[in-house]
């Protein structure tokens, strides 16, 4: 049985090439171009993982975490944020709200894959306190 990502992003190229990248790792991939979309997916449907920018119109990765920690029984999944803006402020923030890691633009996409490889083992080696990749 395949694992089931949602893709939150408003960057077509980069949500096209986290799509490619996580379906070809065996992920059944969905898009949300913002994250009111995001939140109005978990409605209907269960995902294994998240994948979240930050920087959006409409609802930004703050404001989707915040919604989601809000109703924690729409979703479980791991969230990991990805932002351009890296600042102490938001890295407080997204981890008050539950996001179980934060990722700097630009990024390195094979780290990106083995911390996603890593949460989908579920192994009980798994550090409890969100990380944080940045360059």
């Amino acid at each position: 049985m395949s694992k089931s990502m949602l893709i939150i992003e408003d960057d077509v190229v980069t949500l096209d090439l986290l799509r490619l990248v996580f379906e070809y790792e065996g992920f059944t991939c969905m898009e949300a171009e913002n994250g009111a979309m995001g939140l109005a997916m978990l409605e209907s449907q269960a995902f294994d993982m998240i994948i979240l920018d930050n920087a959006m119109p409409v609802m930004t990765g703050l404001e989707f975490l915040d919604h989601l920690q809000q109703k924690p029984q729409q979703s479980d999944a791991p969230v990991i944020m990805i932002t351009g803006l890296l600042n102490s402020n938001i890295r407080e923030k997204a981890t008050k709200l539950g996001a179980y890691a934060i990722v700097e633009k630009p990024y390195d996409l094979g780290e990106l894959r083995t911390l996603v490889s890593q949460l989908c083992v579920k192994s009980p080696s798994l550090p409890e306190e969100p990380s944080l990749l940045s360059k």
